[in-house]
This record gives structure tokens, C-alpha cells and sequence, in this order.
């Protein structure tokens, strides 16, 4: 939308290394961030110290949601540059007049946000999962649908650059239970990995997800 681009425009977009903190949990930014490039990691720390990744943020997406909408006093997570990043970021305010005061935008809105609520649905559901080898294929089924770029009509290339060890900390698991996993759909032709990268075969992917 032009009115979109315009609004975006008025503010200098910031830049972030990778592994630079954005956002500390329980601060209150006061502000949207609005990603233009880049990833972000969405993740709490456990009360033994351990790493917990909520989600992963691409382009387009905004966050946080909670408190631009006025929902949370201060961030509940922390985020951070999961790659480096560039994002605009816009006052609270203006945000929120913006988006109420176009109509076609807050529909928008609308449909993003449930899309992300089922994001958040399909992850839940992961972990839900008894066995490790359908954690990951849940979670790789709609990690794959939300960062995937189409190759053919069965391949895709995600584009979210996920370590093992983030993968096996979005599930619950051992790093190296989530390595044997991924070998395991490597031997049977459901993806390639190499150095973050994932070649996923979407439609023998898709059908696991749909025997399990």
C-alpha cells in the first residue's frame, strides 16, 4: 500500500548487528519495530538459565504487539538480531493513530495478527508431540510454510537461518536428539541441511505431518 510505504518513510530505519539486543524483557520501548530486512529471535530466559525461543521474526512482521497496543505495560521477551537487520522504528503513537485511521490497513492488521496467532498455535501443537521425530516435523512443516521460498512445486528453500541448537531449544530437545532427527529426514529425502540452510521436499514433508 502507498500510504503504508509513505507512513514508513517518515522514519530513519535502524540497523542491528547480529545477536544485538532490540529489546529487554519487562523494558517498555515505546515504539513499533517494523522489520524491512533481517531476522529476529523472540526468546525468554527459563529461571535455570536456559534459552527459550518463542518465535522468529522476518520481514514485514512488527513487534512487539503486546505493548504497541497498549496489552502489556513492558516487553514480555526479549528480542534480538538473529541475523543483522535493518527495521524502522515507529512511536507507539503513531502507529497506533495510523492503523486506526485506515480502514483497509486495520484489516490488514487484523489478518496478520491471526495468522501469527496460528503460527503460534502450530508451534504449541510441536511440542505437544510424544516423540521427538514428529516435534520436528511439525515444526519444520510450518516454519517451512511461514519462511519458505517456493523452488518448485514440491521444493522449497527456507530462509530463516536456524542452528540446531535454536531449533532443538524451540522444541524441548537435546541438540543432539534434534541432529539425529535431521539426519534421519535427510536419509529419507525430506530435506538437505547444510550450514543453516534447509532444502525441504514440502510434499513428502507435508505427508508425514499428516500420518504421524
Amino acid at each position: 500500500m502507498n500510504a503504508w510505504r509513505s507512513f514508513l518513510s517518515q522514519y530513519p530505519i535502524k540497523k542491528f548487528d547480529k545477536g544485538q539486543m532490540i529489546i529487554c524483557q519487562d523494558t517498555d520501548p515505546n515504539c513499533c519495530y517494523i522489520i524491512s530486512k533481517g531476522f529476529v529471535k523472540t526468546y525468554l530466559i527459563t529461571n535455570e538459565g536456559t534459552e527459550k525461543p518463542i518465535s522468529f521474526e522476518g520481514k514485514h512482521d512488527i513487534f512487539p504487539v503486546d505493548t504497541v497496543f497498549g496489552h502489556s505495560q513492558g516487553a514480555k521477551y526479549f528480542y534480538e538480531a538473529y541475523t543483522p537487520s535493518e527495521m524502522y522504528a515507529v512511536p507507539r503513537e503513531d502507529f497506533v493513530n495510523f492503523v486506526h485511521n485506515q480502514p483497509r490497513l486495520f484489516k490488514r492488521m487484523f489478518n496478520y495478527l491471526i495468522r501469527r496467532t496460528l503460527d503460534y498455535h502450530e508451534h504449541i501443537s510441536s511440542l505437544e508431540q510424544a516423540k521427538a521425530f514428529d516435534k520436528l516435523i511439525c515444526a519444520l512443516n510450518f516454519l517451512t510454510k511461514r519462511f519458505g521460498r517456493e523452488i518448485t512445486k514440491s521444493r522449497a528453500h527456507m530462509t530463516l537461518p536456524l542452528t540446531q541448537q535454536d531449533l532443538a531449544n524451540f522444541l524441548g530437545l537435546t541438540r543432539e536428539t534434534t541432529g539425529v532427527q535431521l539426519k534421519a529426514l535427510e536419509q529419507d529425502g525430506v530435506l538437505r541441511y547444510k550450514r543453516q540452510r534447509y532444502l525441504v521436499n514440502t510434499s513428502r514433508l507435508t505427508a508425514m505431518v499428516n500420518q504421524r
